[in-house]
């Protein structure tokens, strides 16, 4: 889908909507990156949630022919499903009784999460950026293992070597 053929707008309550050129209206919609951490604005699926299970609307192909509004918009739905905050530093980590506590600082502020089996729950994606799940399945990211502080860098090497 292009942008002739979907507009989205905010409600008074803040709910994500859009209309289809042909005029049909979707109340609280979301948008879902396809491929949130390669290709973020590439291909965006639009989705309503329909007895708890998700109906794709359609899929829009590159946000840059959006006009900038537009863009903005989906953008911020975009941010609001895909919270994944970027480990700037590692502090502490910490191994007791087999779990392993990480104290970090994030892009969003400090941070203590927890992990079983650091191993099986970290994996680079496709361009190089290490993900770190923890216990509750959140998802955190390394964007440049190259930027951390060498004490955190360490950390990192410890547990994947």
């Amino acid at each position: 889908m292009g942008p002739q053929e979907i507009k989205f707008e905010r409600d008074p309550a803040g709910h994500l909507n859009c209309r289809l050129a042909d005029g049909t209206f979707y109340e609280q919609v979301h948008c879902v990156s396809l491929f949130p951490l390669s290709m973020p604005e590439q291909f965006v699926s639009v989705v309503k949630e329909v007895e708890q299970e998700l109906e794709e609307i359609g899929v829009l192909t590159g946000l840059e022919k959006f006009p900038s509004e537009q863009r903005q918009i989906i953008r911020l739905a975009i941010s609001e499903r895909y919270f994944v905050p970027e480990i700037l530093d590692i502090k502490r980590l910490d191994r007791r009784h087999g779990i392993f506590e990480w104290e970090v600082i994030t892009d969003r502020g400090e941070k203590i999460f927890y992990q079983i089996n650091p191993k099986e729950s970290m994996t680079f994606n496709n361009v190089g950026v290490l993900l770190v799940s923890d216990i509750e399945k959140c998802r955190f990211k390394i964007g440049n293992l190259e930027k951390l502080p060498p004490r955190a860098m360490g950390f990192i090497e410890q547990i994947l070597l």
